[in-house]
């Protein structure tokens, strides 16, 4: 009876474990794009412009609006006119990179990401923030996840796993049993 436990147990793992799974074996490279957040501006709050996706070297962020002077990327400036501003950051191997933004008026902003290769990741204009909220995150685009990081075949295994600890445990017993009524 054992044996045989034993053998269909062996055969359900060989099965569970040599199955194919093809959606886990699929990595998704990141889609090269942009966010902002938070996802409107307000003015003296920083806001972080985040890209992953990119080529590895140097990123050109760019931002025009209102009250924007050379080095607004960095700090606070006050103006009345609209103007634009850059900053330069390095892509890393993983490709992504982000720069900081405070803006320095209440207002909507055009962002311009430029990669190492010359294409435009991102050209948006994000909007004046309303009310007191500092709103959420602006998105490029991509999958959402949506699963956990734990293969579903490994989660059977443990379930497996613990199955035949309760049956082992429960035929432990039932062979003390069987030896002391014999006695």
């Amino acid at each position: 009876m054992l044996k045989k436990t034993a053998a269909a147990l062996a055969v359900a793992g060989v099965i569970a474990l040599g199955s194919a799974t093809p959606a886990l074996a699929y990595v998704p490279t990141p889609v090269a794009g942009c966010t902002v957040s938070p996802a409107s501006f307000t003015a003296g709050v920083p806001s972080t412009i985040a890209c992953v996706g990119l080529p590895v070297g140097p990123t050109t962020f760019t931002v025009v609006g209102p009250g924007i002077t050379p080095g607004v990327i960095a700090s606070v400036a006050s103006a009345a006119a609209s103007g634009s501003a850059s900053v330069t950051k390095t892509a890393g191997e993983d490709g992504s990179v982000s720069a900081s933004f405070t803006p320095p008026q209440t207002a909507s902003y055009s962002v311009t990401v430029v990669d190492a290769e010359g294409n435009t990741v991102s050209d948006v204009t994000v909007p004046a923030a309303s009310g007191s909220g500092t709103g959420g995150s602006a998105s490029g685009g991509g999958l959402a996840v949506t699963g956990g990081s734990v293969a579903g075949e490994v989660v059977w295994l443990g379930v497996g796993a613990l199955g035949l600890g309760g049956i082992a445990v429960a035929a432990a017993v039932a062979r003390r049993r069987a030896a002391s009524v014999t006695s």
